[in-house]
C-alpha cells in the first residue's frame, strides 16, 4: 500500500496548444479507492500513464509513497495499470491472467502457484481457474481483473474503465467486487470512469476532471449535493442537473416567474450580473398551467421509466430557450405539448457564477 501525491502534473502532447492534463494537485491516502471521473477526454486515462510512468511529466511531480517517482523506470515504481480493454487475455485461462504479472518477472513456478491459489480464494475464483475469460460472467471477469492487479503486490492499482465492454448490469455497477476485493485487501485504487453513477457507486472519494483540470475532490455524496463547478453538476447525476442561465437584480435572481434569493456572500463573489441557477431534477414540482408564480414551461418530451417519468420541458430565459429535465414518481404527468408551471424547492437550488462557472458560497 502507498499513498500517491500528484503536485502542479501537467501533460501536454506533442503539437497539441493544450494540456490534456493542466497542473493537477491531487492527494490519494494509503489504502483509498479514489475514483476520477468526467467526460471522455478529460485526462483521466492520461493521468493513469503519468503514474504509471508510461506518459512523462512536462511539469511537476508524482509522489508515491512519499518518494519522488521523477527518473524511476515503470516496472520500479509498484504501480500496476489495467488498461481499458486490456485487463484480461483472452487466449489464457483465469489462472495464466493472474500469473502473467509474476510470469513477467521470472517468479518460481511454486512461488506463482501459490500465489494464484490465494488470489484466487480471496476473490472467489477457485472454481473458475481453467477457464477463460469469454466464458465468464461480468462479474467474475471483475473478479479476474482485480486478481491478476493484486498477483505482483503492488503499493498502487490503477483500473481504467474496467466496466467498458464487460456487459455490466446496473446492478453489477452498484455491487461490483472491485470496491469490495479493494477494501479487504487495503490496496491504494484509482479507478477511472466516464460514468458518473459508477464514481458514485464505488469511490471512497471522488475527483472530477473536465478539459485536463480537476475541478472538485470529495466524497459521493459532496460532489453530488454541492457541486463546485458547473462542470461538475453538468457532469455528476443521472440525469445531471438542470442548468439555467439567468439574471442577478439586487437581492434576487429570477427563472421565469420564480424568485430565487442571493445572499450577500453570492452577491459579493460574483464577477456580473450573470448567474446560473442549478436545480436537480427531482426538486423541480409539477403545478397546473393556470398556477401562480413559479416557471411556465412547455412538455418536449415524456420519457416513461417505469417506476419514474422524465419530463422535457422548455421554457424561456434570457435570451432565448432552455431545457429541463423534471423526475415525476407520483401524480399527473403533462401530454407532450401541454404546457403547465414549475415550482422549486428554492433552499435546494445551486447558484453559479456565469462568467467562471465556480458555485457561490
Amino acid at each position: 500500500m502507498a499513498a500517491v501525491r500528484f503536485v502542479d502534473a501537467t501533460r501536454v502532447f506533442r503539437g497539441s496548444w493544450k494540456p490534456a492534463v493542466a497542473g493537477v494537485g491531487l492527494d490519494v491516502r494509503d489504502g483509498e479507492l479514489m475514483v476520477l471521473t468526467g467526460p471522455s477526454g478529460s485526462g483521466k486515462t492520461t493521468l493513469l500513464r503519468m503514474l504509471a510512468g508510461l506518459e512523462p511529466l512536462d511539469r511537476g511531480s508524482i509522489l508515491i509513497g512519499g518518494q519522488d517517482t521523477a527518473g524511476t523506470a515503470p516496472h520500479r515504481r509498484g504501480v500496476a495499470l489495467l488498461a481499458q480493454g486490456f485487463a484480461l487475455f483472452p487466449q489464457l485461462t483465469v489462472a495464466e491472467n493472474i500469473a502473467f504479472p509474476l510470469s513477467m518477472r521470472r517468479t518460481s513456478a511454486r512461488t506463482v502457484a501459490a500465489r494464484v491459489d490465494r488470489l484466487a480464494r480471496l476473490c472467489g475464483l477457485e472454481q473458475h481457474l481453467a477457464a477463460r475469460p469469454e466464458s465468464l460472467s461480468a462479474e467474475l471477469r471483475q473478479r479476474a481483473i482485480m486478481a491478476r492487479a493484486m498477483a505482483a503486490r503492488p503499493g498502487v492499482i490503477c483500473l481504467d474503465e474496467p466496466m467498458a465492454g464487460a456487459g455490466a448490469t446496473a446492478t453489477l455497477r452498484d455491487r461490483t467486487p472491485i470496491a469490495t476485493l479493494q477494501r479487504v485487501c487495503g490496496t491504494t485504487l484509482l479507478y477511472a470512469t466516464c460514468s458518473s453513477t459508477d464514481a458514485l457507486a464505488v469511490a471512497d472519494r471522488v475527483a472530477v476532471m473536465d478539459r485536463g483540470v480537476v475541478h472538485q475532490v470529495g466524497t459521493p455524496r459532496q460532489v453530488f449535493e454541492e457541486p463546485g463547478s458547473v462542470a461538475v453538476a453538468e457532469f455528476v447525476g443521472s440525469p445531471p442537473m438542470n442548468l439555467v442561465p439567468a439574471l442577478v437584480a439586487g437581492d434576487t435572481a429570477r427563472v421565469g416567474d420564480l424568485p430565487v434569493p442571493v445572499g450577500p456572500a453570492q452577491r459579493a463573489a460574483l464577477t456580473s450580473d450573470r448567474i446560473v441557477v442549478g436545480m436537480r431534477p427531482d426538486d423541480l414540482l409539477i403545478g397546473a398551467a393556470d398556477g401562480p408564480g413559479g416557471i411556465r414551461a412547455t412538455a418536449v418530451l415524456v420519457r416513461d421509466q417505469g417506476r419514474e417519468y422524465l419530463v422535457h420541458a422548455r421554457i424561456e430565459v434570457p435570451g432565448g430557450t432552455a431545457d429541463l429535465v423534471i423526475r415525476r414518481t407520483s401524480g399527473p404527468v403533462p401530454l407532450l405539448g401541454e404546457s403547465f408551471v414549475l415550482g422549486a424547492a428554492v433552499d435546494r437550488v445551486h447558484l453559479f457564477d456565469a462568467a467562471t462557472g465556480r458555485r457561490l458560497p
